[in-house]
């Protein structure tokens, strides 16, 4: 009698530590959900904030050398004059960027993803010098005539603009760094003129995560005027 009230006793101990086991399980999943949250919302600040810094040292850039700097290739290769391609990552040693590096030495995000650069291929005099990445270029053509190709719409199809005549576009691919294949996020891939700005969405087919700033003319503008780069 005693042997089996004591083994009773001992399985009823295993269950009771199950269900203790259960809902501590279950506390924790409530408790991580949230501080994941928190954690996305911390990197894409992070993020938002290096894109800022990127444009500002672009806009440097422009003031000192009158025009853009050429975008860097995958391996951080940076042409000295004309540029041999118009979509890239971000030229962070012709920026003076400091941060965290791939071993390529691409500057990287938050999520360890190489930030990314494009530029307008814009050429109104048809000359085979791009307006915006060839020193002068820009004074000579003068504002009137300048005529920036980037466009940044809503969504892929672009039938709503968010801004035009863009001059270059700072984005990241975000956590997913292109994994989830969306449609928006494929049209930043593409290497095209047009580019996908909208809000963070995790859910369904058509996920978002990346981060676009850009570049719009009249702020080049203005301060390749402040810089005596443009009458």
């Amino acid at each position: 009698m005693n042997m089996s009230a004591g083994r009773h006793q001992r399985g009823f101990s295993l269950l009771e530590v199950g269900i203790v086991l259960i809902i501590m399980a279950a506390l924790m999943g409530s408790m991580l959900k949230p501080f994941g949250a928190r954690m996305v919302e911390r990197q894409r600040a992070q993020t938002q904030a290096q894109l800022q810094t990127i444009r500002d040292a672009v806009l440097g850039f422009a003031a000192a050398r009158h025009r853009l700097p050429c975008p860097a290739d995958q391996d951080a290769v940076v042409p000295l004059a004309d540029c041999d391609q118009f979509s890239g990552y971000v030229p962070a040693a012709a920026l003076g960027l400091s941060g965290r590096f791939s071993d390529e030495g691409l500057l990287l995000d938050s999520w360890g993803n190489p930030l990314r650069f494009a530029i307008s291929r814009s050429d109104v005099d048809a000359d085979g010098q791009a307006d915006f990445t060839t020193a002068l270029e820009m004074q000579e053509i003068g504002i009137s005539a300048l005529k920036p190709d980037l466009r940044v719409c809503a969504n892929n199809s672009c039938d709503s603009e968010r801004a035009n005549q863009v001059v270059a576009v700072i984005y990241s691919t975000g956590r997913q760094a292109g994994r989830a294949e969306s449609a928006d996020e494929i049209e930043n891939l593409d290497g095209d003129s047009r580019y996908v700005s909208r809000d963070l969405d995790q859910a369904g087919d058509d996920q978002f995560d990346d981060l676009v700033i850009w570049l719009s003319e009249n702020v080049l503008y203005s301060k390749l005027i402040q810089a005596g780069a443009l009458p």
